[in-house]
């Protein structure tokens, strides 16, 4: 295998996608990810990192374009933002390839077989309501040297001033007209009531600084709303917190007792803890943010619900019996010793939300070698324009088909 090195030009044919937002090349035996590509181009790629056994690249030229392929759509991933790494791909395209790619993590990661996945697996990914530009009411921008405000290039700390596809244009006209101390972080939001708001978020005993706007936003679902700080977490996608919410209803409601006790696990403000209520359940929330649970006890006074502050691993043991889970852990995902305990309380069902397909297939996976299959699975394509995505799976008791592990 002949050396390779940092700015090498290669000529590549590219194969399946990876996950990460690339697609995987080969050079004389040696992995190359390559970022910018479709599955099936041809195309000229500057090397731009070299591990042992792989490494990355970015597309200079494209040889021989996949059909797929479209005029870029995003200024700001164009310019070499690291936001928007599929918008040079049709829709559909994208939905393709975050199914080829979630199939390859529930084999790799989950223990799944082949024969799993029908021939319709390729199609499982839905949108949700919005388009493809416009969709993010959230967002965190860091300030240039000059105090204005983009987004990092990929893998780097230069910044990249430019129009994202994924901001509404309020919201774009609103970093326009703003400036921050450089390297600074402000959060973007336009929130369910319409109003735009930013702010340096709190960090380090430093309270937030308004921008503009107020310093909380409102977000509803249903016929709720809650308020949380400008910095703090809500979905991105704005039709996301709504329809992941009817999902987990529709799931419970099937599949659950109907009453009792429901785990919402990595609560936060506790948009799935309502769902859960209005389907009889009383709730134990877990969440780490102290904000979050502050919100949440606006809204649900005097219904059903308890906040427990803390990691989920450390709080599940003081909690009542559930005969119902739901768990939306971050990227990192829940893990195996969180998904053991949960399997270990033996609930009917668990719905369990995961955005990195990795982390939410070895989660699926541990609840089946602890006696769960799963039954149903719901992909949304919460992040359009981006490899991310939204994987809803529900889980009961019982010995998972197609599984070789």
């Amino acid at each position: 295998m002949s050396g390779l090195a940092v700015g090498d030009d290669l000529s590549l044919t590219c194969g399946a996608p990876g996950h990460g937002g690339f697609v995987i090349a080969r050079h004389e035996g040696r992995a190359v990810f390559v970022r910018g590509a479709l599955p099936g181009e041809t195309v000229r790629a500057r090397v731009t990192e070299v591990k042992k056994s792989y490494a990355r690249a970015s597309i200079v030229e494209v040889l021989e374009a996949s059909p797929h392929r479209v005029p870029e759509a995003c200024a700001a991933a164009a310019a070499g933002a690291g936001c928007c790494d599929l918008t040079f791909a049709d829709p559909a395209h994208q939905w393709e390839i975050k199914a080829q790619v979630l199939r390859e993590q529930l084999q790799r990661v989950g223990g799944f077989d082949a024969e799993y996945f029908g021939p319709g697996w390729d199609s499982i990914v839905s949108p949700l309501a919005g388009g493809r530009s416009g969709w993010r009411h959230r967002a965190r921008l860091v300030a240039a040297a000059d105090g204005r405000l983009g987004q990092h290039a990929h893998r780097s700390d230069a910044v990249v001033v430019a129009p994202c596809a994924q901001l509404p244009d309020d919201l774009t006209a609103l970093a326009h007209s703003l400036r921050a101390e450089a390297g600074g972080e402000v959060a973007l939001v336009l929130d369910d009531a319409g109003n735009s708001h930013a702010a340096v978020p709190a960090r380090r005993g430093r309270p937030a600084q308004v921008l503009a706007g107020a310093g909380h936003a409102e977000y509803r679902v249903g016929e709720r709303s809650w308020n949380i700080p400008v910095g703090g977490f809500w979905q991105a996608h704005r039709d996301a917190a709504t329809r992941y919410a009817q999902r987990v209803a529709a799931y419970v409601g099937r599949f659950g007792p109907g009453s009792g006790v429901a785990w919402d696990l990595y609560g936060g403000a506790g948009v799935f803890a309502g769902a859960l209520v209005d389907e009889g359940y009383a709730v134990d929330v877990v969440e780490t943010s102290g904000g979050a649970i502050a919100a949440g006890k606006q809204v649900f006074d005097g219904a059903p619900v308890r906040f427990h502050r803390g990691d989920a691993a450390a709080r599940l043991k003081g909690l009542r019996t559930p005969s119902v889970v739901v768990l939306d852990p971050p990227r990192a995902g829940a893990g195996k010793a969180v998904m053991a305990a949960v399997t270990a309380a033996a609930p009917a069902v668990i719905v369990h939300v995961g955005c990195d397909p990795a982390a939410f297939a070895r989660d699926i996976g541990a609840a089946c070698d602890h006696g769960y299959r799963m039954v149903e699975m719901d992909v949304f394509d919460a992040f359009p324009g981006t490899h991310h995505m939204e994987a809803i799976a529900v889980l009961v008791p019982g010995v998972q088909d197609w599984r070789g592990r």
